[in-house]
This record gives C-alpha cells, structure tokens and sequence, in this order.
C-alpha cells in the first residue's frame, strides 16, 4: 500500500495551541522502566524510538500526583519528586528531536490499586472497595479533596517546567477523577456527591488548576469513559453530558475515550482485550462523543492496522486513534507506511505479553519484537549491519528460528533455514489453529514475508542429522529444532478401555466431533487449553486440573477472554483433581487436598499435558567440526514464545 492509500490518519491535527504531525496516538501506559519514579535513560530510548517511528503523540502512564495515589513498587512516574523536571527536560528534548509530542497524564489511583502502607489507607469518594483491592478505602474528607486538587496543580506545574507539551487528566478507570463522576463509586451527601453538578465537582476543579499551572502554550486533556459497563455505573448517555460539559468550559483541549471502571474485575481486563476480541471496539464510543462536542476526541481499542486506523479518521468518528500495542510491536509503524512500506509493519496480534507483564509488576516485553526495552542497545537498533558477512545456517522454523534467520539476515549475512516438515512456525502455527489464538499466524506469515525480503534460502521438509552438518558450507550454525509435549502416561487400567491418549497437537490434528474430550491440565500455560479450544465446537469438554484453578497460570487478563470461551460452550472445570486411573470410559480423579474420589462419566478421549521436553540440538556435534554454534529457544529449555524470540534476536547479533 501506497501513502496515500493513509492520507486521513498521515494529516495534521490541531489538538489545542498545538498541531500534531498525523493522527497517530500512543495512549498512556507503563513500560516499567521507569525507576524510583523518575526518568531514566531506558524510558527515554524507549519513549524516543515510537517518537523516531513517527507517533505524533505520545503519553506517559498514570504518574503519581500524591502519596496516597500512586502504583507502587517505583513503577510509573512519580510526580510527587521535584527532582523529576530534570528527567523531563531530557525527555523532552529526546522528544522533541524527533519532531514528536508528549503529555504526562496524572492520576491518583483512588481505592483500585493496594499499596497501601501504615498510617497511608486507600483515599476514594467513598468507603466503597474495588474488587482489584478488596480493600475498603477511607472516606476523603473536604480537607482531603482540596490538597489532592492542590497536587494535581503542583504535578503540572512540573510538566510544564520540564518542557513537555501538557498534560492528560486521568477520569477513567475508576482513579480519582472517575471515582468522583460515577454514582457507582461515589456515595458522598456533600458538595461532591448526588447530582451531576456536585459529581463533576473535584474534576473541574482539577482541570483548573492543571490549567492554570500549564497556561495556554501547551494541552491540557482529559481521558474519560464512554461507558462504565457496571450496574450502577455511568453509561453512555451520561457520559455524553459529561462530555458536553467539560467541553464546554473551554479548559480542556481534547477526550480521550476509553471504557470500563477499575473498580470491577472483569471490566479491568476487558479495556485492554486480547485477541480475539473483534478490532476497534471501542469506536462507537468515541463517535458518541464525538457528536456533541467540539474539541478532538480520541479513540482506541485493538486499533492495530493502520487501514482501520485511517477508516477511522477518515469517516469522522474521532480525530486520533490511538494505536498503543501496534507501536509496542513495532515503533517504526508510522514511517513504514509514509514511505510506502505497509507489507513491513510488524503486526501486533493481540496476544497480550505486554499487558500480562505490566499487570504482574514487571517491566513489559513483546510478543514478537524482542527488541521492547533494548532501544538503546546499538547493535539491536534497525538498520545495525555486521562488519563481517558470514553464512549463518539455522535449523528450525519455530519462532526463535524464524526470528533468528530474519535478524542475522538484516545484518547483512547470507542465511539458510532448514524446517523439517512442509510449514513453518512450530507450536506457533498449532496455535494458530485454536480460535482464541488464530491471530497469532499473522505472526508467521509477517516472518514468512520478511524471509523472502531478506532472500533467506528456506528448505521446508528437510530434517537435518549430524552427519549433515559437515555438507551445509555454515560458518555458523543456529540451533532451534524446538521441543515436542511429553508422551501421555497411561493410567491404571487404560489397557481395558476404550478412552484414547492424545497430546495437545494431536487432538488438534484429531478433529474430533461428537465425543467427550477430557483435558487433565498438569502442564499449565495454554498449551492444553488452546487444544480443546480449537476442538470445543461440537463437542463435550471437562478439564481437570491440580492448580486451584483452572489455567491458574494463564494471566487474568488472557483468562477472561478463555473463561468466557470454554465455559460459555458448557466445559466443566474441576480444579484441585488429579486423573488416578480409567475403567471403560469412567475416568477416576481424587481431590489433592481432601483426598476424595471422582469420577468423570462417558469420556471418549483423555489428553494428557504436562509441558514439553526438548527436540535434539547437534551443537557439541558442530563444534568438533570447528563450526560456531549455538543453541536457542524451546530446544535450550522449553518456554514462552517471546523468550524464544528474543533469544534468536540476541544470538544473531552475537554473529
């Protein structure tokens, strides 16, 4: 596709006193590099490179305005520190260099994060506990309200003395802001509670102050809900009054639309839905938004190709589009597609890696860019060659292998890959075939696109032995042959029946239709439950497991959606139990903790996943050849797909 083909979202905005570059948006999130709430050097290089791609705008996760308000643990930005100007100057000039926009959005987490600390509880509107804390908050007295509305005005004035462009006004999520607009969350009898007007109260006194401390030179914005989605909540038509209001004080220079309320647990994961949620879901509320303001309104929601992004802008149903996980997978998005290079973007498929590693505490990675949180490492930077072409030869088209070919290729040396069946992808494609995880063959065919770019021999259906390795003319010789599950054990009496052992691929590769499947789930992950998923259709699922559980491992943001899935189409969960042993198609369990018997009737297949075991690698083999190897990915040690990824990454910059 050609630049014009992205005409709407490649044009300019006016967003306040400042006019953005194009339409595209990273909204706010928290890579966690920061450290000790201030800026460092990772969060710049990360920060810079999105700027570097191309993203008009760009801003921070929610920053900290005051104590009793923040995310714990040092992760996000902490307002709070005076000391914090400098790390913004610095940032600001990263940002500015490369002709990008940035906004530091404040907020106060109210009663939906727990860190608390002694003499330090949870502050809210009112005793109300969200189900991510249980924790009841204190009752925030008038005394209170003032000094948080104070803070928001000391944290801007900070922004605005380290050069950044404005600031964005957290009202969604259940922080602070929301807590005060939602009838669900706010009980107060005073001037901040009841009707609308009192609602509004602690907001609007909140955007007057960020304004007052920013002034008219830079952007003051408001990220708000379309719709709570909660009993009790705000919905639509009142968040359009909201809306209206808001725009109409002529503080504020943008919304931000986005959905949900923290404060509920299942609306906490559904604002950033994994795949296969449908793309650009959250659309529809920002167009109703859009409606009756006058001011630019913003939109996201799994907004992850730039011809939907561009559809968006150009039919007029919000002026940015934010495209935060697409530039997570790849920071150079924008410049791909101004320079004609659409076919290059690597596509975010909605598996979520990001978000399952921020809601664990941990800094984020990528499911396919290995290279999320290395933008300061040289060699890792696009367009970094070799000094020396060699011939690399890597054995394994599974993801570490296909990763590992693609980079040492785009270094500049001369790359073979040998796959042993006819498809490359490995246990990625098996995946690939479970309606759940169907996107993540983009993932492949985006690798199969770039191979031949790069014009990586690939040899399919070539199973390489030792005695091979001599004849393949590598200098060196990347192993990534992958692992396969553990053979199924039989239990006691399988002799005698009738019930059938299968691994996860095998039942894939099964079909079947009409019979009962029972998954006994002792190897954790998604390995077992992407299979019955891509079998549910058609068929009864029971799925036993020794975990508390079921898919206890899986985060909970990647388990709602496959919650909602297996249980929706009737699969039983039986946590705590272990499959003992099979008579006909009876299959016995026992409790782990009571010790008690069960018993699963009529079952036609019993799949039996407990983790995989590595394929042979002939490294030691290569070497005695005076051949430089190397071994990565799930032959090294099975794990997640990400980690074999940036594996193939990390030794094809070795070579």
């Amino acid at each position: 596709m050609m630049p014009g083909d992205f005409e709407a979202l490649l044009s300019p905005v006016q967003v306040g006193p400042l006019t953005m570059r194009n339409r595209v948006l990273v909204t706010a999130h928290v890579p966690g590099f920061e450290k000790d709430g201030l800026v460092n050097d990772d969060y710049i290089a990360y920060q810079r490179a999105r700027a570097r791609g191309g993203a008009a705008l760009q801003v921070t996760g929610a920053s900290a305005v005051h104590r009793t308000g923040s995310v714990g643990g040092g992760r996000a930005l902490d307002l709070t520190k005076g000391e914090i100007v400098e790390g913004f100057r610095r940032l600001a000039d990263a940002i500015h260099g490369e002709g990008g926009r940035f906004l530091v959005q404040l907020g106060h987490s109210a009663a939906t994060v727990n860190d608390t600390d002694a003499g330090r509880p949870l502050w809210a509107p009112s005793a109300v506990a969200s189900q991510l804390s249980r924790e009841m908050p204190y009752a925030m007295s008038l005394a209170d309200i003032d000094e948080i509305v104070e803070a928001h005005g000391v944290a801007a004035r900070r922004v605005a003395d380290g050069g950044l462009d404005g600031v964005e006004i957290l009202a969604a999520f259940g922080y602070l802001g929301a807590a005060f607009l939602s009838p669900y969350s706010n009980k107060r009898t005073d001037e901040y509670g009841g009707g609308l007007d009192n609602r509004m109260r602690f907001l609007s006194r909140v955007i007057a102050v960020a304004r007052e401390a920013v002034g008219r030179e830079r952007i003051v914005g408001v990220r708000l809900p379309g719709d709570e989605r909660v009993p009790g909540g705000l919905g639509p038509d009142e968040l359009a009054e909201i809306a209206r209001r808001l725009a109409a004080t002529g503080q504020i220079d943008y919304l931000n639309i986005i959905v949900g309320t923290n404060y509920d647990r299942l609306q906490r994961m559904e604002h950033w839905p994994p795949t296969p949620a449908p793309h650009g879901l959250f659309v529809p509320l920002a167009a109703a938004i859009k409606r009756v303001v006058a001011i630019p309104v913003f939109t996201t929601g799994r907004i992850v190709d730039a011809r939907m992004a561009n559809a968006v802008i150009a039919s007029g149903e919000a002026d940015m589009v934010g495209m935060t996980r697409a530039h997570i997978s790849d920071p150079d998005l924008v410049a791909k597609i101004a320079g004609g290079r659409a076919e290059d973007v690597r596509p975010c498929v909605g598996a979520n890696v990001c978000i399952a590693r921020a809601t664990e505490g941990k800094v984020i990675r990528c499911f396919h860019n290995p290279n999320v949180g290395r933008e300061a490492v040289p060699a890792a930077l696009p367009g970094a060659r070799t000094e020396k072409a060699r011939h690399v030869v890597v054995v394994g088209g599974g993801p570490a292998g296909l990763e590992a070919a693609r980079r040492a290729a785009e270094r500049g040396h001369r790359v073979s890959l040998y796959e042993a069946s006819s498809e490359l992808g490995g246990q990625l494609r098996v995946w690939a075939r479970a309606p759940l995880t169907a996107e993540f063959g983009r993932t492949i065919e985006w690798y199969e696109g770039q191979l031949a770019r790069l014009q990586v021999q690939v040899h399919r259906n070539r199973r390489l032995a030792p005695a091979d390795l001599g004849e393949l003319g590598a200098d060196a010789i990347i192993f990534a042959t992958g692992s396969v599950a553990i053979e199924p054990a039989a239990p006691a009496g399988h002799e005698r029946s009738s019930i059938r052992l299968m691994t996860p691929a095998e039942l894939i590769d099964a079909a079947p239709r009409g019979v009962h499947i029972v998954l006994a789930d002792e190897g954790g992950g998604r390995g077992g439950l992407s299979a019955v998923d891509a079998v549910l259709d058609g068929n009864r699922v029971t799925i036993a497991s020794s975990d508390n559980a079921i898919g206890e491992l899986v985060n909970p943001n990647l388990r709602t959606p496959l919650y909602k899935r297996l249980l929706g189409a009737g699969a039983v969960f039986r946590p705590n139990e272990v499959v003992t042993a099979v008579d006909g198609r009876r299959i016995s369990t026992r409790n782990i903790y009571s010790d008690h018997e069960g018993a699963i009737e009529d079952a036609d297949i019993l799949v039996d996943w407990r983790g995989n075991v590595t394929l042979p690698a002939f490294a030691e083999e290569a070497r005695t050849m005076g051949i430089e190897a190397h071994v990565i990915g799930d032959c090294l040690a099975p794990r997640q797909v990400h980690v074999a990824i940036a594996e193939g990454a990390l030794v094809a910059e070795k070579i």
